[in-house]
């Protein structure tokens, strides 16, 4: 259980449709940098933006990641947006994490790809009241701070700088290839028992 005074919460989230090695070195380098107690990884259930790409159901990719992060002691999954059902607003789930966590500092954790996106997000101002966005580096997406989030908490942090997304992967496994150190070990075996992601 974290303790409820003084404590920094990450906040990883996404579809993880597979969860892949760079989901994980972000978190990492992320918990590192900030000296977070515990980073929870948050699978959605249907994305508001990627509402047409779930190739594998809520249960598949709940159980891959569970396989990514197991035997990292500050990696935690929280599956409440996949209970809950529907569409996953961000905003709802950073709101029930605020009651679990009332003293706790709650960090949310994006890459620069998705910074100017956020002005997209249902009730985005809401989400800037609730978090300090930890903005890591994809290459190809310069840091650049839109004028609507000036007033928002927004630090960058040392990234994986790696281009790598579940899209090519998904791609290059409906290919037939392996996605080996794309991949951890456990989730290739998952994918690969349960046929996943082949045409």
């Amino acid at each position: 259980m974290v303790k409820a005074s003084s404590s920094r919460i990450g906040i990883l989230g996404g579809s993880f449709n597979p969860v892949h090695l760079g989901h994980c070195a972000v978190a990492q380098l992320a918990g590192e940098h900030f000296s977070f107690d515990i980073v929870y990884f948050i699978p959605a259930f249907i994305q508001p933006h990627k509402k047409q790409c779930i190739a594998v159901s809520a249960d598949h990719r709940l159980a891959m990641l569970k396989k990514a992060v197991e035997g990292n002691s500050s990696f935690r999954i929280w599956d409440g947006e996949i209970r809950r059902g529907g569409i996953s607003f961000t905003s709802d789930t950073l709101l029930t994490l605020r009651k679990m966590h009332p003293e706790a500092g709650l960090y949310f954790i994006i890459g620069s790809d998705n910074l100017s996106e956020i002005l997209t997000w249902h009730r985005y101002k809401k989400i800037l009241t609730l978090v300090t966005l930890c903005v890591a580096h994809r290459p190809g997406y310069a840091i650049r701070i839109p004028q609507e989030l000036s007033q928002a908490t927004v630090i960058p942090f040392p990234s994986p700088e790696w281009g790598i997304s579940s899209t090519k992967i998904r791609t290059y496994l409906a290919q037939g290839k392996s996605c080996r150190y794309m991949l951890s070990e456990e989730v290739t075996e998952y994918i690969r028992r349960n046929n996943l992601y082949r045409e």
